[in-house]
């Protein structure tokens, strides 16, 4: 047998090349991800309001994605239309598994406080008995270097050195949080546990910067509300435009008939429609669930898929915009 083996030692080693090349190519990963499209999620299940019936006509649209990929899994993608590949960002080459999903649950938390609250507010124009009640609690992390100890995806910031939210609007309290170097005063929850511990991080020059979420902490709503939504596995902040319009045409109770409504754009707390990721695979998942009508935001306008639609494909800066858009078109 030893005598077969150094027989055809070069052979083996010659046929061994391909062999390690093709499992490179089906394994090894690169600095490459994917969007893909995905599917839609009805926002009535995600939200409950006490004595209403919520719509059942809006849909948020959610996208599979996936880092890192194969060369092979890059170019079998590559062929298709519908699929964006794209050089992975240095915060995205920085996070774990755990870091991801964490990032999507504390901004669809996130999003749909923001939804109830902005929804609530603009259905109190027409109904005064909608009201709601909230505050400002400080910064949620969404991103940090993962070398940073004590400091987790998901911590709520309550000062920054030395200085309270409470003496803070979120634009001016976020500011603090870019200092070269800061000292955190971090409350963490977990389950029916609060704890405060404090956290010194000074930047690095090559750190991406930290990113962070508004804390907004919802007192009292008439109606009550529940969120079932908060307890799923899809995670993101896109749905938020998408999720104020349900609740607000259920408060109002505009009659949409029969029409499917989907579409994505974050929600901030001022009205304002923010962009989001994978815009163009959202906008082949509605065409793949035969949607009606697709919001977006308008600064994606440009940037989608330039082919026909079939559907009606309404562009807004605001939610104002949109609502205004629902009540010339349904009322």
């Amino acid at each position: 047998m030893l005598k077969l083996l150094k027989q055809y030692k070069k052979l083996l080693i010659i046929l061994l090349f391909p062999y390690i090349y093709m499992l490179f190519v089906l394994v090894a990963p690169t600095q490459l991800a994917v969007i893909a499209p995905g599917g839609l999620s009805q926002v009535n299940e995600a939200v409950i309001i006490d004595g209403y019936d919520m719509v059942d006509n809006f849909n948020t649209i959610y996208v599979y994605s996936y880092s890192p990929i194969t060369p092979f899994q890059s170019w079998v993608l590559a062929t298709d239309k519908t699929m964006e590949i794209y050089e992975m960002t240095e915060r995205q080459k920085d996070l774990s598994m755990q870091d991801e999903y964490a990032q999507g649950q504390i901004s669809k938390m996130v999003s749909l406080k923001t939804s109830v609250i902005q929804a609530y507010l603009l259905a109190h124009d027409t109904k005064p008995e909608v009201t709601i009640d909230y505050h400002y609690e400080g910064l949620y992390v969404y991103y940090r270097p993962s070398y940073v100890e004590g400091l987790e995806i998901g911590d709520l910031i309550v000062t920054i050195n030395g200085h309270n939210y409470s003496d803070y609007a979120h634009e001016d309290f976020v500011m603090l949080a870019y200092d070269s170097e800061v000292e955190f005063t971090i409350k963490r929850v977990s389950g029916d546990e609060i704890t405060y511990h404090s956290v010194t991080y000074i930047y690095q020059e090559e750190d991406p910067y930290m990113i962070f979420y508004p804390a907004y902490m919802i007192d009292s709503a008439s109606p009550s509300f529940e969120l079932p939504g908060l307890d799923t596995i899809i995670g993101g902040p896109s749905g938020g435009l998408i999720q104020t319009l349900s609740i607000y045409v259920s408060l109002v109770n505009i009659n949409l008939g029969d029409s499917k409504i989907a579409g994505t754009g974050t929600i901030e707390m001022n009205g304002e429609v923010g962009r989001i990721g994978g815009i163009s695979q959202k906008m082949y998942t509605a065409i793949y669930n035969n949607v009606d009508i697709m919001f977006i935001p308008a600064s994606h306008l440009s940037e989608i898929p330039d082919i026909d639609y079939p559907f009606i494909v309404k562009s807004v800066t605001t939610v104002e915009e949109a609502v205004q858009w629902l009540n010339e078109e349904f009322n």
